[in-house]
């Protein structure tokens, strides 16, 4: 109860990098919904960015820096401890870290890159 309310009620701060990503998801997904900010009320957990597309639900995590260790692209352990609980929660986790979104060079690279992720190309 007061646990749950107090993490889920925490303020959330969307990056540029997450709308990036989420604009892009809507151009290159148009048959699913897209929700930015979803916060699952079993957990208390922020989705960055949620598809649905009937029973299916995916959770787009945008890692950025402050995600990982000091070496940059080992994640952290909450970040390991969301992917994993939100995994049995039932959404099939999708990270996208920052190194990765960052190399990607223009509109057509960032919607292969989602595909790729989607298993879509």
């Amino acid at each position: 109860g007061e646990c749950l309310l107090a993490f889920s009620g925490r303020e959330t701060h969307e990056s540029w990098l997450q709308r990036d990503v989420a604009a892009a998801l809507r151009s290159t997904l148009t048959d699913v919904e897209i929700v930015e900010e979803y916060v699952d009320t079993r957990s208390g957990y922020s989705i960055d960015v949620l598809l649905r597309q009937r029973s299916a639900a995916w959770a787009v995590e945008v890692d950025g820096p402050t995600h990982f260790l000091q070496d940059g692209k080992t994640p952290r352990g909450s970040t390991l401890l969301k992917r994993k609980q939100l995994g049995q929660l039932g959404y099939t986790v999708v990270p996208v870290p920052f190194w990765e979104w960052n190399d990607l060079v223009g509109d057509q690279a960032k919607e292969q890159y989602l595909k790729e992720k989607f298993g879509l190309s």
